[in-house]
């Protein structure tokens, strides 16, 4: 074992869960910034707009141009990680992020603002993809589950402050520049603490950048992100984009297949068999994103709740996600990660379930019964499917897997926004309950995806060691 890696606990649960959060204090910052990076600037798209004398649907730009670079750049972020050290790179991504944040803070005009967050997704991408792989360096197994946990908590934080805090950030003197301060800000500390990260012990330094294949891969998840987010055209351009994506993919595929050093050893996925674990991911982030979405709209529309009531009543599950962070790790450790997979694929199942049931004739109460079932049973998936799939990655894929995780979280967020939004809105305006009809529908939907990641889940083994 690495000299660096945290020695079996034999001082007691408390120190040992004080040394853990010290020894990960850096990832954890850059997670929660990151996932903060991804939340906190959307919500100040309308006093932007304003600013800027623009409509809104030119403001979103702002978000499409970071969501479109950080989803592209995950895979390759984790191959450079994996040649080069994870450690370096994540530098070089909080470095950019920190920059572009800066950028954004005094861009006198909307086409720098979009410039800078396209920046800023791409230094995010490493922000995201890299700390599960050094989760791994910096661990040793029987904490794994707890480390994983832990990052769950973090991400969950970013993502539950990202609204609350954009609202006010935006609010105040400065307004939506506010976000771009605070980014730069947090990123800049996070940089700061990562001279406390040792250096990578394991890189692979052969082979060039498969860019072939980058470019095919590239070409695939922009056509899918824009056809599902902008929906150019209609339905007519939206179809077209959506094959051409899949024509791209194809290429992509057979040119990882021909490829000497691909960027996507697809043949090293299916024989370390985490395929099925990124086919989790990507349904549990189609769930999860119409936890975010639908709910809104049901919580003001059918329970005629007020913004404030809304936000405060959605805080709920978000509050209860950051707690069950380090319990859920601290299961995948107790009695193993494919247990607790299937623990939190049947809660979301449960839970969209109530979703479907409890929401119109329970109202509030309802909605908060399947809140606290479904956060749970997120954290309780993601910490036990980051701990199987980076259990079955060697040492020079840990990057390159790491990037594929995030890869199929983002592509089920991108899906889960345009799928479970089309869904929401067809049955809402067929039906005399609106958007009681809407939200029972979505989650209905919900209900499947879980189901169909439970298979795959029930069936998962972890490799003998």
């Amino acid at each position: 074992m690495d000299s660096h890696r945290l020695a079996p606990d034999t001082t007691g649960p408390h120190r040992a869960a004080t040394s853990l959060i010290r020894q990960l204090l850096p990832l954890l910052l850059v997670t929660t910034t990151g996932a903060l990076g991804t939340s906190l600037v959307n919500v100040a798209l309308p006093p932007l707009a304003e600013d800027f004398s623009v409509p809104l649907p030119a403001a979103q730009w702002v978000t499409l141009a970071f969501l479109l670079t950080s989803t592209m750049l995950l895979v390759p972020v984790g191959w450079l990680g994996d040649r080069y050290g994870r450690v370096p790179v994540l530098r070089i991504g909080l470095g950019i992020f920190a920059v572009s944040s800066l950028l954004g803070l005094f861009a006198p005009w909307l086409e720098l603002v979009v410039f800078s967050r396209a920046l800023q997704g791409t230094g995010v991408a490493a922000m995201l993809a890299l700390p599960v792989a050094l989760v791994r360096q910096r661990v040793s197994g029987h904490q794994v589950g707890r480390a994983m946990g832990l990052l769950g908590s973090a991400m969950a934080t970013g993502m539950a402050l990202g609204p609350a805090l954009g609202g006010a950030l935006s609010s105040a003197e400065g307004g939506w520049k506010n976000t771009f301060l605070v980014l730069a800000g947090l990123s800049l500390a996070a940089f700061a603490t990562t001279h406390r990260l040792t250096t990578d012990t394991t890189t692979t330094r052969q082979g060039a950048l498969d860019v072939r294949g980058l470019l095919g891969l590239g070409m695939a998840l922009g056509c899918y992100s824009i056809a599902l987010t902008l929906r150019p055209g209609g339905t007519a351009g939206t179809l077209v984009l959506l094959a051409i994506s899949g024509l791209a993919l194809s290429v992509f595929v057979r040119i990882e297949l021909r490829a000497t050093r691909p960027l996507v050893d697809l043949r090293a996925l299916r024989a370390i068999g985490v395929l099925p674990q990124l086919g989790m991911a990507f349904a549990v982030s189609v769930i999860m994103m119409t936890f975010i979405v639908i709910p809104p709209f049901f919580l003001t529309q059918a329970l005629g709740l007020s913004p404030t009531r809304m936000g405060l009543v959605m805080a709920v599950g978000p509050v209860v996600a950051i707690l069950c962070g380090v319990p859920a790790g601290w299961l995948v450790d107790r009695i193993g990660a494919p247990r607790v997979t299937v623990m939190g694929l049947g809660l979301l199942a449960l839970a969209s379930l109530v979703f479907v049931l409890a929401p119109g004739s329970w109202g509030v109460a309802g909605f908060l019964l399947g809140a606290v079932l479904l956060t749970p049973g997120n954290q309780l998936f993601m910490a036990a499917n980051n701990t199987v799939v980076m259990s079955r990655a060697g040492e020079r894929r840990q990057g390159q897997l790491s990037g594929m995780l995030n890869l199929a979280r983002n592509l089920g967020f991108i899906t889960g926004t345009a799928l479970m939004s089309l869904v929401f809105d067809l049955t809402s305006t067929m039906s005399n309950a609106g958007a009681s009809t809407g939200l029972r529908a979505a989650f209905g939907l919900g209900v499947v995806f879980a189901l169909a990641a439970l298979v795959p889940g029930w069936r998962q083994r972890l490799p003998a060691t």
